[in-house]
């Protein structure tokens, strides 16, 4: 029996020297450290949050005010314009022509820059004078041929053509740093496209104590749509701006060649 127990004792105490002996390689094992955490340096973060602290100054040009002068870029001699089978001296359209543009834009800074994205919407409105009326066939499209003489009691107002335009602006702006006032100079590149949603011609006979009033709309023949790069350049709310349409403002071969352009002063804010 007395050996049985002694038995018995050193095996417990062989497996308690063992387990021992196990704890304590399982205490010498290293844990790996835990990774770094990647991410922008502190002088970078420094830095964002200086320019998000200028920007809060900054002016964010929600709303766009364009008072234009509009014109269009054509050939008065080639066919349409007067030349050809209008027996005419060509189109001429008047200095004064103008128009107005109003937009609403959402302004996305780019982190850490003064550079944002300004996607928005706009109507466009641009009225074009001339000493010309226009007249249309179904195989020759729309023309435009001078205002005839009338007898001396009869005087004819210059006509009007006016186009109307909803469109979608797509602006690249770029600021520089605020003065002590909060204002700064702006510049802005974009592109603006749009849909036509009216066409009209007004043209006024005034005939000794009568007044004629001439309206005419819905022009098939002239382009639906437009697409127009623009820029703009300013200090504070007070910029100048222009923009020149690559889309011909009559549908191929439905009208002579002419490209819309506009050049005027600009109101930002909000």
């Amino acid at each position: 029996m007395k050996k049985f127990l002694l038995v018995i004792t050193v095996i417990l105490s062989a497996f308690s020297a063992f387990a021992q002996d196990s704890a304590t390689k399982q205490d010498t094992v290293k844990v790996a450290p835990a990774p770094k955490r990647t991410g922008p340096s502190a002088a970078v973060l420094e830095q964002r949050k200086k320019m998000d602290k200028m920007y809060a100054k900054y002016s964010r040009d929600h709303i766009t005010l364009d008072l234009l002068g509009t014109n269009w870029n054509y050939n008065p001699n080639t066919y349409g314009f007067g030349s050809g089978g209008n027996n005419g001296a060509g189109m001429r359209t008047k200095w004064f022509s103008r128009g107005l543009q109003i937009a609403f834009n959402w302004d996305f800074r780019i982190k850490g820059s003064r550079v944002s994205i300004a996607p928005g919407i706009s109507y466009s409105c641009s009225n074009i004078y001339s000493r010309s009326v226009q007249s249309r066939t179904d195989t020759g499209g729309t023309s435009f041929a001078p205002i005839r003489v009338y007898g001396t009691d009869t005087t004819a107002k210059i006509n009007k053509l006016v186009l109307q335009y909803v469109n979608i602006p797509i602006e690249l702006r770029i600021r520089s740093n605020v003065d002590k006032f909060g204002n700064c100079f702006k510049g802005v590149i974009g592109i603006v496209g749009g849909v036509r949603v009216d066409e009209h011609t007004k043209f006024k006979i005034k005939q000794g104590n009568d007044t004629n009033v001439y309206i005419v709309r819905r022009d098939p023949d002239y382009n639906l749509f437009r697409l127009a790069p623009m820029a703009r350049f300013g200090y504070s709310f007070f910029n100048v701006t222009a923009s020149y349409d690559v889309i011909n403002v009559f549908q191929p071969g439905k009208g002579p060649k002419a490209n819309a352009f506009a050049l005027g002063i600009s109101f930002t804010g909000l």
